[in-house]
C-alpha cells in the first residue's frame, strides 16, 4: 500500500459517518471563526488606540530642545528653529509638520480650577499634522479672528461646566519665573476619543500667547507627520544628526505603553487563539476515538492482512487532518466577509463610549484583519489537529488483532 492510497482511504473514512464528521467541522468553523472575529477586534483596538493618539497629539515624530523633557520648562525652546524648518519643507519623508508652544499652566473659571497643558498652535499647520478639528461637538476649530480663543477637550468642559463663549483665565510661570495671567474665551469643545487627552490638554493660538509673552521668542515642540510608517526611524535618525541641543523622538519613544501594548498584542492573539483551539482539539479527540473504537474489527483485520502499524497511525492522522482542512476555507470565507462588511459599515459602540474612550479609542470600529492572521491562524488549526489525532492513533495501534477480528 502506498501513501496515495492511504490519503484516498482516509477521505472516504471520515464521510462514512456523514453526521459526526459534519458536527466536527461545524465545530471547527465556529471555533476558528469566533477566534478570528475576537482577533479582529483586538486588532482594530489597538490600531484605532495608536491611531488616535498619533493623530491626536503624538504624530510620528515629536522634536524637543534636550532639557525641555527634564522639567518641560517654558525657557527651554528648540534653537535655530528656522533651519529645522527648512530640512523639514525638504525632506520627502515628511508629510506634513507643525509648531507649537507648549505651557503648563492654571485654567481657572468661576466653577474652579484644573491643572492643563496648553498647546500653542498655528491652526492652519496644526491640521495638516493632528486631527482635532475633525473631532469637534460644539462650536468652530478656530474660525474666529480674535486672537484669545481655545478650544476644550469634552471632559474638561464638562469638568468645569465650560460653554461655548465662556470665560476662563490661564495662569502660568512666564521667562521670568513670574506668575501671568492670560484670559481666554471658549470658542469650541472637541472629544477626541481619548478621555485622558481631552482632560488635560487645550488648544490656543500661538500668537496670543507670543504677543502676550515678549521674552518668549522660540517653540518647545515641532510634531512631524511621515508619509509613510516604515521611514520613521530613518528619519528620526537624520534629524538627530543636524544638532546635539535637540531631542528627536519617535511615537514609541513618548507613548512607551502603548508602544509595548502594541509589541505584545501579536504574542497574546496567538496565544489566545492556542487556548482556543486546545479546548476544541478535546471535541476532536473524543470524536476520532469513538471512530477507532467502532472500527476496532476492521483495522484489526487491516493489522492481519499486512497493514503495519505506521500505516495505521498515518490513517487516523490524515482522516482527523482532512477534518480540518475541509474546515478551514469555510471559516477563512464566512471570517473574510465578515470583516470586510464590518470593515465599511462599522461596529457602533456608542453604548459603551465612556469607557472606550478611558481605554484611548473611539465608539467606532471598522475591523481590519491583516492577512499574516488567516494564514497562520489556519496553520495552527492544522498543527493542533494533528496533534489531537496523536491519542487515536495510539489507541488504534494497541488494538489486539486476533481478539478485534473475533469481535462483533
Amino acid at each position: 500500500m502506498n501513501l496515495i492510497t492511504l490519503i484516498k482511504i482516509g477521505w472516504r473514512n471520515i464521510w462514512r459517518n456523514k453526521k459526526r464528521s459534519v458536527v466536527v467541522i461545524l465545530s471547527i468553523i465556529l471555533g476558528l471563526y469566533g477566534g478570528l472575529i475576537i482577533v479582529s477586534l483586538m486588532t482594530t483596538l489597538n490600531h484605532q488606540r495608536m491611531d488616535t493618539a498619533i493623530n491626536t497629539y503624538l504624530a510620528d515624530i515629536q522634536i524637543h530642545n534636550k532639557n525641555y523633557s527634564n522639567e518641560y520648562s517654558i525657557i527651554d525652546t528648540i534653537p535655530n528653529v528656522q533651519d529645522l524648518e527648512e530640512i523639514l519643507k525638504n525632506d520627502s519623508r515628511v508629510k506634513a509638520f507643525s509648531k507649537r508652544a507648549v505651557i503648563n499652566g492654571m485654567l481657572s473659571n468661576s466653577t474652579g480650577s484644573y491643572g492643563v497643558n496648553v498647546l500653542g498652535i498655528h491652526p492652519d499647520n496644526e491640521i495638516k499634522v493632528t486631527k482635532v478639528y475633525s473631532k469637534m461637538v460644539e462650536g468652530e476649530y478656530f474660525v474666529s479672528k480674535r486672537p484669545n480663543t481655545m478650544i476644550v477637550g469634552k471632559k474638561l468642559a464638562d469638568k468645569l461646566n465650560l460653554k461655548i463663549r465662556s470665560k476662563v483665565v490661564i495662569a502660568f510661570q512666564d521667562t521670568n519665573g513670574d506668575i501671568t495671567s492670560l484670559l481666554y474665551r471658549i470658542e469650541g469643545i472637541f472629544r477626541s476619543g481619548n478621555s485622558m487627552f481631552d482632560d488635560y490638554n487645550v488648544f490656543v493660538k500661538n500668537n496670543s500667547i507670543f504677543s502676550n509673552l515678549p521674552d518668549l521668542n522660540g517653540y518647545h515642540e515641532i510634531p512631524i507627520l511621515t508619509t509613510h510608517n516604515d521611514i520613521t526611524k530613518s528619519l528620526k535618525f537624520d534629524l538627530q544628526q543636524i544638532n546635539d541641543s535637540i531631542d528627536v523622538k519617535s511615537w514609541d519613544d513618548i507613548a512607551v505603553e502603548l508602544a509595548y501594548a502594541n509589541k505584545m498584542m501579536s504574542s497574546f492573539l496567538y496565544i489566545f487563539m492556542l487556548i482556543v483551539l486546545s479546548g476544541l482539539s478535546f471535541g476532536i479527540i473524543n470524536t476520532m476515538l469513538m471512530a477507532v473504537l467502532e472500527r476496532k474489527k476492521e483495522i484489526g483485520m487491516l493489522m492481519s492482512i499486512g497493514m503495519t502499524k505506521i500505516y495505521i497511525f498515518l490513517m487516523i492522522c490524515f482522516e482527523t487532518v482532512f477534518l480540518s482542512l475541509v474546515s478551514i476555507p469555510f471559516a477563512l470565507l464566512i471570517t473574510y466577509f465578515t470583516v470586510d462588511y464590518f470593515s465599511v459599515v462599522g461596529i457602533d459602540l456608542s453604548v459603551v463610549a465612556s469607557g472606550l474612550e478611558n481605554f484611548g479609542v473611539g465608539s467606532m470600529f471598522y475591523l481590519k484583519l491583516p492577512s499574516e492572521y488567516y494564514i497562520n491562524l489556519s496553520m495552527l488549526v492544522i498543527f493542533i489537529s494533528f496533534i489531537s489525532s496523536i491519542f487515536p492513533a495510539i489507541r488504534a495501534l494497541k488494538i489486539n488483532p486476533a481478539e478485534a477480528t473475533k469481535s462483533i
